[in-house]
């Protein structure tokens, strides 16, 4: 799928990835268990395709992303790869400090590009 992108799509997602990892904002009606667990249920498989070296280089080539926010993001994959499976639910998600460790370097990564993300 991610050969038939162009390079703003992919950029798109990288973005919408990195976001998922973020604490899910509250949706009036819906459980917010709910609302997490999709979260996890779609970054699950996400993650691993639009945080991929191979995907994030393109960007990077392609002038969308610096050479320290590379070697940011490859280092927040690199964490998300690392979290055990038992922590792959909602009160791990939202409790374990490898999962806060991670949502801080997403926060970091925007806050130092407010104009750009």
């Amino acid at each position: 799928m991610q050969d038939d992108l162009n390079i703003k799509e992919k950029y798109e997602l990288l973005i919408a990835t990195l976001n998922m990892v973020l604490v899910p904002v509250l949706e009036i009606g819906v459980s917010y268990l709910d609302t997490v667990q999709y979260c996890l249920d779609e970054l699950e498989g996400d993650y691993y395709t639009f945080l991929h070296e191979d995907l994030v280089s393109e960007l990077r080539k392609a002038g969308m992303i610096a050479d320290a926010d590379f070697i940011t993001i490859k280092n927040i994959r690199s964490k998300i790869d690392q979290i055990e499976n038992d922590q792959w639910n909602v009160q791990g998600f939202l409790n374990d400090k490898n999962w806060q460790e991670i949502r801080a370097l997403i926060v970091n990564l925007y806050s130092g590009h407010q104009k750009e993300f």
